[in-house]
């Protein structure tokens, strides 16, 4: 049966070889190449919304909190209008599945894939209760990209909230599409010679936690080379740290998917620190890759 389907997501690629959302995307095209219609609810990148995160662009300027709000006044608005709608699905529990999946006239899916997991356990007992709740007595699917975030979540909930959860809960990675970059692999390879060099592809925030990558090299002595991928607020302070250590780091800042992705695959391991994965989107691309992985 063909079906009229909604995506909401605040993550979305707004480039062919952007760095993020593209697992949004991905899913995306494999519903239309099943016949389906797809129509994307999503903010414009921007303001509030965009890299490094939503969270990271808050804090550096508050304001932009009025941004998310209207936004997501809209998403709802525009999400209960929609007619004909036969399921709407909500990447990320929080805002895209409340409070705006929850106004869908059709079946709900809701995907976590890791912030919102956290987000939803820092809130407090009876706000974690209420929107978890919500969301639960409204969707057909709850998916987790993986065993560990569903069960961080249930450890969060009272047992009521908890049997809503698991009654609707599956587990099941997102979807995952990496080009052909063996090209670009091999021009860096003959670039870096007989280096031994690890990459680390992250936000350049805190809970990506990149220090660690940076003393792993300067402690193990294992690599020659660092090089970083990616950007945000905490480069100037790992930079200063990768110097201190006498770190032989390259910072190569924000670039397409592809080039991050043939940093990947020339690199010697892939150095994996962050505490704010399900299932970590560059692990599993460097697993694709035929990289080694290092978990810190």
């Amino acid at each position: 049966m063909t079906m009229r389907i909604a995506l909401v997501t605040t993550s979305w690629p707004d480039g062919r070889d952007a760095p993020g959302g593209h697992f949004v995307r991905t899913e995306a095209r494999a519903l239309e190449q099943a016949g389906h219609e797809v129509v994307l609810i999503t903010p414009p990148t921007g303001g509030a919304f965009g890299w490094p995160g939503v969270p990271a662009r808050i804090r550096e300027r508050p304001l932009r909190a009025v941004e998310v709000g209207l936004w997501v006044g809209y998403a709802r608005h525009r999400l209960h209008n929609l007619t004909s709608v036969h399921r709407t699905v909500a990447h990320w529990a929080i805002p895209s599945a409340w409070p705006i999946g929850v106004s869908t006239r059709g079946a709900l899916d809701v995907v976590s894939h890791g912030g919102d997991i956290r987000l939803l356990a820092a809130l407090p007992a009876r706000a974690r209760r209420f929107v978890v709740h919500a969301i639960a007595s409204r969707a057909r699917v709850w998916r987790f990209v993986s065993e560990t975030l569903l069960s961080d979540l249930l450890r969060a909930l009272d047992t009521d909230a908890r049997t809503l959860v698991a009654r609707i809960a599956i587990v099941e990675p997102a979807a995952l599409d990496v080009p052909d970059v063996s090209n670009q692999i091999e021009r860096i390879r003959e670039e870096i010679g007989l280096r031994r060099v690890a990459v680390c592809v992250a936000r350049l925030v805190p809970s990506k936690r990149v220090e660690r990558a940076i003393e792993h090299v300067a402690e193990s002595r294992t690599f020659d080379m660092l090089v970083i991928v990616g950007d945000g607020p905490e480069r100037s302070a790992l930079e200063r740290l990768a110097r201190r250590r006498s770190v032989d780091a390259r910072f190569v800042g924000l670039v397409p998917r592809t080039v991050a992705l043939s940093w990947i695959g020339a690199a010697d391991a892939l150095l994996h620190a962050s505490n704010a994965e399900g299932a970590s989107t560059v692990v599993r691309e460097a697993h694709r890759l035929g990289t080694a992985v290092v978990i810190l």
